[in-house]
């Protein structure tokens, strides 16, 4: 399970998240000592935090760690270097805030953040967690403050942290800081600072740290309980298609950790008639995928794909039609089965991708789960009427392909970068399986 909790800073972020994450024992990972991280690496190259150039390509070189101790104490390192302490002066926060408008900056950044998310249950904070990071996050949450209550906290906490700074600090820099950033951070171009539309907002002016982590335990248990479950004809039809492939073909899941809530394009290859069934149940959740009108005139087959939300199409329906009902289930949530090669193989082999997959992500703007099926071509192959009774199928999951990898690139650019991407991934899980299928799936 992954939490996400943004909003502003001095809205007590770090310390709620931090807490969450203890109660739960989930992983916490602190977004904003990240880009710190990152501005304090910049810093010691001394690179000027306005030249975006320099500081995206100083960033290609920005090895970031975190390191937990006794009583869960994170420490960060940079290339090395305990930078714990000092990525928390307030010249450094000012330069992370700056840098963070960089949208490449934020693209390789997000790589980092979502690899630890692939990791283990965990809590994340930031200014865009729940909006582009992890956007299909089970529990989102928004945290806000009155900018006087938020410049007072700040101003307690650097006197803690820093109290040789007591001089230099004052509260009305502080909180004119703090406006600034509030300004920059909501208005610009990449990532701004908002509130997903699905996250809940909880005011923590006049709360303690314990009533807002309180709140948002009651949303993480009522969320646990709200989870959808399958409606009786499909769970009823789920199950006896699972036991089917398990009894006669041996069907094994691999890397359902990289299966995620949420709207998703299942981009699987295409070697038999079984593949539809097989990527439906191997799914936990129900799916939604498209079917030749033919196939529902298949005894059993037919029945069975109808129940698992299959939708025929016919040779007479136009591209357009097709598109705009994939489009509609994917905007509305729903998670749609494509095979993206187009036809099923002759030989076995990973074929082109058609163009369609890009057309349907550019659209949907969400992300490719590509799938790779393993022992289905062997089973029934184009030229068989009739599948084998026994095999041996093994279906794996990869890692999601994230939207935002293309967004901002031009229509023809992103087009083929997908198309790569898609091939790529399916190769790799190819190469996986055939290998032995040890460990997690890439």
């Amino acid at each position: 399970m992954i939490i996400a909790i943004d909003g502003p800073s001095g809205t007590g972020k770090s310390t709620t998240a931090r807490e969450v994450a203890r109660k739960l024992n989930f992983t916490f990972f602190d977004t904003g000592a990240m880009y710190r991280s990152a501005a304090w690496w910049i810093v010691q190259q001394g690179i000027n935090p306005d030249d975006e150039r320099k500081v995206v390509d100083s960033i290609h070189t920005f090895v970031y760690e975190i390191q937990t101790q006794d009583e869960q104490q994170r420490r960060y390192f940079v290339g090395g270097v305990d930078v714990t302490q000092a990525i928390r002066s307030h010249e450094i926060s000012t330069i992370a805030s700056k840098i963070a408008v960089y949208g490449q900056l934020r693209r390789e950044l997000v790589k980092i953040q979502r690899e630890f998310g692939k990791k283990a249950n965990a809590v994340f904070e930031g200014r865009d967690m729940g909006t582009v990071v992890f956007p299909e996050a089970e529990v989102k949450v928004f945290l806000t403050a009155s900018s006087s209550v938020r410049a007072q906290r700040r101003y307690r906490e650097l006197l803690v942290k820093f109290p040789d700074l007591a001089q230099s600090l004052s509260e009305e820099q502080i909180l004119k800081d703090i406006e600034e950033r509030d300004h920059k951070d909501s208005t610009r171009a990449i990532s701004p600072l908002k509130k997903a539309p699905d996250a809940t907002l909880i005011d923590t002016s006049e709360l303690t740290v314990d009533e807002v982590v309180d709140q948002i335990l009651v949303l993480i248990r009522q969320k646990k309980k709200s989870c959808p479950s399958m409606r009786v004809t499909y769970g009823f039809v789920y199950w006896v298609a699972r036991l089917w492939l398990k009894l006669f073909y041996r069907l094994q899941i691999e890397g359902l950790s990289h299966f995620r809530a949420g709207s998703a394009i299942i981009a699987a290859n295409h070697a038999s008639n079984l593949d539809p069934p097989i990527v439906s149940i191997s799914c936990p959740c129900e799916v939604h995928f498209l079917a030749k009108e033919s196939l529902f005139h298949i005894p059993i087959l037919g029945r069975l794909i109808r129940h698992l939300n299959s939708h025929p199409v016919s040779r007479e329906a136009t591209d357009v039609a097709t598109f705009r009902l994939i489009i509609g289930l994917l905007q509305s949530g729903q998670k749609v089965i494509v095979f993206p090669e187009g036809r099923r193989t002759s030989d076995g082999k990973i074929q082109l991708i058609e163009r369609g997959l890009p057309f349907l992500m550019m659209k949907a703007k969400c992300p490719i789960q590509p799938v790779y099926i393993q022992g289905a071509f062997e089973i029934w192959p184009r030229t068989r009427r009739f599948p084998k009774l026994f095999g041996r199928i093994r279906c794996v999951f990869g890692s999601p392909i994230e939207w935002d990898e293309f967004e901002g690139l031009g229509k023809k650019i992103a087009e083929q970068r997908i198309m790569s991407r898609m091939t790529e991934a399916l190769c790799k899980l190819q190469k996986w399986t055939e290998s032995g299928a040890h460990g997690t799936p890439p």
